[in-house]
């Protein structure tokens, strides 16, 4: 019965305490009834983590982890050793009002900083421009450029040109290409031909298989393209880019 009255009054002692201290950090101050707290600056390295109130020392009663509440206990044998990772402030929170202390210990989070970087865009004064190009186009290449058709000669790995109504920009090209460029499949401009729907260049083969006209939208039946009809469009869709033919079934 002593040992039970015992405890029943130390707990409500605690909560109305506001001298817990800690090695190390200064005396607490009450956030709120039952809550105290004490930050300080810490350096990186290993030290013990106890904490006082009215002659009574109070330790971790498990393994020390950061933002993880930790009940507390009597101080008994060695104290335990709380591990800091980086120099930074700490904060220590004491809460009693569970009726078990317990213990957080937290870090401040120091923000993010982003460079604030000042950038310029060059501005063209109109006159004209020498380039480093060795790393585009070989020595004694010519160097077209798109927008005003101007020419110049690689040398040194440089050019000179004076930029069209293009406001300073510069678009260069070989001016002459010796030899096309091998056809590559992923480059392909690919059409995908429905012959049957494409284009009609043989009215007399239109009834396959003895098949007729609905005289509406064709159904069950032949539209009447074929392979002659698209052989006769082909300028037409190279015209449009096109370099590369899907051909679905001609019947």
């Amino acid at each position: 019965m002593k040992l039970a009255a015992f405890a029943l009054t130390l707990i409500p002692g605690i909560a109305i305490a506001s001298s817990w201290t800690s090695p190390g950090f200064p005396t607490f101050s009450t956030q709120e009834t039952g809550r105290f707290t004490s930050h300080a600056a810490l350096t990186k390295g290993t030290r013990a983590l106890t904490l006082h109130i009215d002659q009574q020392c109070w330790q971790p009663s498990g393994a020390i982890k950061l933002n993880q509440m930790l009940s507390l206990k009597p101080c008994e044998g060695a104290p335990p050793q709380w591990r800091l990772f980086k120099d930074s402030d700490y904060t220590i929170t004491v809460d009693t009002r569970s009726g078990t202390p317990t213990l957080l210990l937290s870090i401040k989070i120091e923000p993010e900083r982003t460079a604030q970087l000042a950038r310029q865009c060059p501005v063209w004064d109109g006159s004209p421009l020498t380039l480093d190009v060795r790393q585009t186009f070989p020595e004694g290449t010519v160097v077209r450029d798109y927008y005003s058709g101007q020419t110049d000669t690689v040398q040194n790995g440089q050019i000179t040109l004076r930029p069209a109504d293009s406001h300073g920009l510069l678009l260069l090209e070989r001016a002459e290409t010796h030899a096309s460029a091998p056809f590559n499949w992923r480059n392909a401009t690919v059409y995908f031909v429905l012959t049957d729907r494409f284009r009609n260049g043989d009215p007399t083969n239109d009834h396959s298989y003895s098949r007729h006209k609905d005289g509406m939208q064709e159904i069950g039946t032949f539209h009447g393209g074929d392979l002659r009809g698209l052989t006769s469009q082909l300028d037409y869709l190279q015209q449009l880019g096109v370099n590369a033919l899907w051909i679905s079934s001609a019947v």
